[in-house]
């Protein structure tokens, strides 16, 4: 596979991951740590770690965090 390109199913896959990873890990210091709920912080966390992931893995990832938070779709579209 070409290290430019990414396919769509490892896009979501690799969105998908850092959601389930992210709500878990959330529910673990609230329960373990005495934490709080803030499904805000939690999301603020998926969009770091999707976009974060979707750069690494792909050198047309030419988008800002601030783009990725307002429109993941067209981030996606422009790598693929």
């Amino acid at each position: 596979m070409n290290n430019a390109l990414i396919s769509m199913d490892k896009v979501w896959g690799g969105i998908w991951i850092a959601v389930v990873n992210e709500v878990s890990r959330h529910k673990n210091r609230v329960i373990f740590k005495g934490g709080v709920i803030d499904v805000l912080e939690a999301f603020a966390l998926v969009q770091l770690k999707t976009s974060s992931w979707v750069s690494s893995k792909s050198q047309s990832a030419f988008f800002s965090f601030s783009d990725w938070c307002i429109d993941p779709i067209v981030c996606i579209r422009m790598i693929l």
